[in-house]
């Protein structure tokens, strides 16, 4: 896999059992000097994990800069907020891709301060099929009163808020990891009918899990919200700061209040089955900048910090 970027120079390497894409950009200015000689600006060496993103899942994003530089990242539209290394030379993110982002050549842009440095690199977003799941559930749970639909939708605002949030400092630090060690029984994106009726996409991951197993969480973060919501049932959100947030359902159990400051493998709560929920399960989501990912995605590309 290669990528070509005009004004740089372009190569790959391995790294274990995936392709890594290596992208040294370089920039040249003309200067008023005598001669008017040609001066060459070094820019930043930026790894991805790959140029093609498909819907619902993201690309690991490296930028290795020079000392006291700081790099900047743009992905469709928004700030991508990355964690350096001790040395302050490696910093690391997410690009993450929407389920229902357009498929399409869509440009990263990376900028290095104070040198003002900066390139483009496209990556592509591609269209994938996750399936399509039916089920059937009582009527009560599926077509709401007037009294339940006013609470579903104040609950939906709730988390609207949680989510347009401002930013916060990234808490994350290393690898993300799963909050239980049950098998995935609801994978992620799956369509779902519903009493044959279609309904919105499975924007996380349902792990089995026995009634009242630890729940723990997948890396630092804050508490910003605990509530016990019609379809979620007892929930809880952590902002790991950075634009990344996991949210936790169907709990028995909350054992952590709003504010509280947690750190990867802390217990959260217990696993239970409140809310529209069959049985006993853990509910993961995440969001990255806003967009819906596969939280194994994240799990599984963030273990390449470790390397």
């Amino acid at each position: 896999m290669r990528v070509t970027v005009p004004g740089t120079k372009t190569k790959t390497r391995s790294h274990g059992k995936k392709r890594w894409i290596v992208l040294v950009a370089i920039t040249a200015f003309w200067g008023l000097m005598s001669g008017k000689q040609a001066v060459s600006i070094q820019g930043p060496e930026i790894i991805l994990s790959s140029d093609k993103i498909p819907q619902g899942e993201l690309s690991l994003i490296s930028v290795i800069v020079e000392n006291s530089e700081v790099p900047e990242v743009r992905w469709l539209g928004k700030k991508v907020y990355l964690v350096p290394d001790r040395a302050r030379r490696t910093w690391n993110g997410f690009l993450g891709v929407d389920l229902r982002s357009s498929p399409g050549i869509y440009p990263v842009l990376v900028r290095v301060s104070p040198t003002h440095v900066e390139k483009r690199i496209r990556i592509e977003v591609d269209k994938k099929n996750y399936g399509v799941r039916r089920l059937t559930l009582p009527r009560k749970m599926v077509e709401l009163d007037a009294v339940t639909l006013r609470r579903v939708k104040k609950e939906g605002q709730v988390m609207k808020e949680v989510f347009q949030a401002p930013v916060s400092r990234a808490l994350w630090r290393g690898p993300f990891q799963r909050p239980v060690d049950g098998e995935v029984v609801g994978p992620f994106g799956r369509s779902s009918i519903i009493n044959g009726h279609p309904r919105a996409p499975h924007s996380g991951v349902d792990f089995r899990a026995a009634r009242g197993t630890p729940v723990k969480a997948i890396n630092n973060g804050r508490v910003v919200l605990t509530c016990n919501h019609f379809f979620t049932g007892k929930s809880v959100v952590l902002d790991h700061g950075g634009g990344i947030i996991s949210m936790y359902f169907h709990l028995e159990k909350i054992l952590v209040q709003k504010g509280q400051i947690l750190t990867k493998g802390e217990v959260l709560g217990l696993v239970g089955s409140t809310g529209r929920a069959t049985g006993p399960h853990l509910h993961l989501g995440v969001r990255v900048n806003g967009a819906r990912v596969d939280p194994l995605t994240l799990v599984s590309l963030s273990r390449e910090l470790e390397r």
